[in-house]
């Protein structure tokens, strides 16, 4: 593997400083470069037992089975049941939200690239059975638009659920049995799963999150629901089964045997950008289950997961044949991979990593008191309010959220430009970005976390829809009607 062999021992060394470092209790770390595979492990999988972490160790993996549910239904494109241009309706007759125009238009696409505008984190539970997913979707229909269908990025955790719904109308199956019998049997991927039964056999990693001291401290619940299976409320695995997936997808959709599991058509198609995530480097886009990026000029294709209290890391460079899998059993696990991961790239490979954008030095004059207010969507409501001259949002949990126990939380705002703050949080740091600005200068959107919420306090503008077709935010007023002068 070149220079990657070459760096064996750096590699874990960096890890166990970078885990100590920012109080990880537990972490997977896995190389793919060409067809070999490095595993690398640190800390424990539970800080209550103190079981050692290896490679072997199951982790969940979060929203990164969202890719894996899009490969499900493009092999169904591939066998001519599914097409992902036909509304949603075609395959589930009886599907309905809040909005009737919404229940009627929304297609299989909508939902893979996160643009169907439905409510997305939805987190009701439906019990273990199999049943789970049909009930989840049935309760779907009070659900509301937090935008119009196709107008703009919006993270969307139910509208992956409704897609694994597909998988299970078009082939009769439960999730569980078409995932393993479409692909984790065809590529040999026997330490991935959604069913808790089967997670039993395996050296489990439970998540952790920080305490009232700042140490790791167990979260409040293991296991989300599984009707949630399709979008990654379950999904456990070992940081290599994830690269046997990715490397599938490397090798244009075929197993390790050689036979093809996914054609090199449909692979492809699932790289080409969709539509444009709002705060990321101007190449950020979501593709169909990818997210994509451009890397010191290269197409990143990737993902990321976040479950109670564990967060995951996956990226992958297609021209280069290499991937790397993080995955971590702690809230903090985002400083780990924002180190780790730079330095893998960057000085292993020569491949630098676009950075958060940093605030402005110095900050440019705003009037903060435009973009103050309640900004809500499902499960969660932000309170932005002026304080010592800095703009701070209090997140509080609602709903399933806040049943789990979940803390309101606190994050300051930092001006990059009058649409874009940084966003320092315990876990890492992010952007938020605020849009459709109305006459008066006031964000009606506020974008965080790859979220809109709307804001509730004071009037709503009108999302331009033609924006909505090529995947921009709805047209703002001037710059300057944002700013003090």
């Amino acid at each position: 593997m070149g220079k990657l062999v070459a760096r064996l021992d750096a590699i874990q060394e960096r890890l166990d400083a970078l885990a100590r470092l920012h109080k990880v209790p537990g972490a997977s770390l896995a190389v793919l470069e060409g067809d070999q595979v490095l595993e690398f492990a640190t800390g424990v999988v539970n800080i209550t037992t103190g079981v050692e972490t290896t490679p072997a160790t199951l982790f969940q993996i979060g929203s990164n089975t969202k890719v894996y549910t899009t490969t499900l239904l493009m092999q169904l494109v591939d066998q001519g049941k599914v097409d992902i241009d036909r509304p949603v309706r075609a395959y589930v007759s009886d599907f309905k939200v809040a909005d009737s125009n919404a229940s009627a238009t929304i297609t299989v696409r909508h939902l893979l690239t996160h643009s169907s505008g439905i409510q997305g984190d939805h987190f009701e539970d439906f019990g273990r059975g199999d049943d789970g997913i049909s009930k989840y979707v049935d309760s779907m229909s009070g659900l509301t638009q937090v935008t119009p269908p196709g107008a703009m990025f919006s993270y969307c955790n139910s509208g992956f659920v409704l897609a694994g719904y597909i998988v299970e109308r078009v082939t009769g199956k439960p999730y569980h049995q078409a995932l393993k019998e479409m692909l984790l049997e065809p590529l040999g991927l026997r330490a991935t799963t959604v069913l808790a039964e089967e997670m039993l056999a395996f050296r489990y990693a439970v998540g952790h999150m920080p305490g009232p001291n700042g140490e790791p401290a167990m979260a409040p619940t293991v296991l989300m629901g599984r009707a949630s299976a399709p979008a990654g409320s379950v999904t456990s695995a070992t940081a290599r089964d994830v690269l046997g997936f990715v490397k599938m997808h490397l090798d244009l959709g075929r197993a390790p045997d050689g036979s093809r599991v996914l054609s090199e058509k449909r692979v492809r198609a699932m790289q080409q950008p969709q539509v444009r995530v709002p705060g990321r480097t101007p190449a950020g886009h979501v593709g169909l289950g990818w997210m994509l990026d451009d890397w010191d000029g290269q197409k990143m294709i990737g993902h990321g997961g976040g479950t109670i209290g564990q967060l995951s890391f996956l990226h992958a460079l297609p021209e280069r044949h290499l991937a790397a899998c993080l995955l971590t059993n702690s809230g903090t696990g985002a400083l780990l991979w924002r180190d780790l991961g730079r330095w893998l790239f960057d000085d292993l490979v020569g491949v630098t990593v676009p950075e958060v954008p940093k605030p402005a030095d110095p900050p440019p004059s705003l009037d903060l008191r435009r973009y103050t207010g309640r900004y809500e969507r499902l499960s969660v409501t932000c309170d932005l309010a002026v304080e010592g001259g800095e703009l701070v949002a209090t997140m509080t949990p609602t709903g399933p959220l806040a049943a789990l126990g979940l803390p309101p939380q606190q994050l300051r705002f930092q001006p990059v430009d009058d649409e874009t703050f940084h966003v320092a949080m315990g876990g890492g740091e992010g952007v938020a970005v605020f849009l459709d600005f109305d006459a008066r200068g006031r964000p009606q959107y506020l974008h965080l976390g790859g979220r809109v919420s709307a804001r509730t306090a004071g009037p709503r503008a009108r999302t331009a829809k033609k924006a909505a077709k090529a995947g921009r935010p709805a047209k703002k007023a001037p710059r300057k009607a944002a700013a003090t002068r």
